[in-house]
């Protein structure tokens, strides 16, 4: 990605996390940018393909942290487990307007579908390295690894849901609600592996 493209995902980002994606126009980030419009639909055609990109590069840069936090692993499951979803709580909380927005129907067209299945997809392989991790180093029992990655990242990510569906509905956005996700997210992650740590 060349210079100008960063640029233009780094003033788009601010814009889109305080109004949104709907209330943001392609004219309002050309003039943030001191550019014209004509000069900004030389790098992104549409509005569609700025976001796309948008939410690519907030989830490589979660992804990347993520990953640094897998690494750190040393038979401390509950301990990574918790740092990786305080991580992804401080995205939602900063980004808390782009996260509402990717649960909307508009941005789940054909075009965004395979964006998100790739961020699903990527989630669950982060979660698998962990507690893959934490299987050969003896700490946890898990008969089917696979099958708990995905049922762990579900979990996960319909809490969020669940907390965020009225802000969802309405537009109105309550970043307050991000701590009680923590709490409900961590209280999960307790329950799904009760039993299943062999030492601690």
């Amino acid at each position: 990605m060349d210079n100008r493209k960063e640029e233009i995902i780094e003033v788009a980002i601010k814009r889109f996390s305080h109004y949104g994606f709907n209330k943001t126009t392609m004219n309002e980030i050309a003039e943030d940018l001191r550019i014209t419009k004509a000069n900004l639909y030389y790098y992104y055609p549409d509005k569609n393909a700025l976001i796309r990109d948008v939410l690519c590069a907030i989830a490589q840069e979660a992804n990347q942290r993520e990953v640094a936090i897998i690494d750190e692993y040393h038979h401390n499951l509950m301990e990574t487990l918790f740092a990786l979803l305080e991580l992804r709580s401080s995205y939602v909380r900063k980004y808390y307007v782009l996260h509402l927005c990717e649960n909307l129907e508009w941005i789940k067209g054909l075009e965004f579908t395979n964006v998100l299945i790739e961020f699903h997809q990527r989630d669950i392989f982060n979660i698998k390295q962990l507690l893959t991790k934490a299987i050969t180093a003896g700490e946890v029992k898990i008969e089917d690894v696979d099958c708990a990655s995905l049922c762990f990242v579900e979990i996960v990510r319909g809490l969020g849901i669940m907390h965020n569906i009225a802000d969802i509905v309405t537009g109105l956005p309550n970043v307050n609600k991000v701590d009680k996700i923590l709490e409900s997210q961590k209280r999960a992650a307790e329950f799904i592996f009760e039993g299943k740590i062999v030492s601690t």
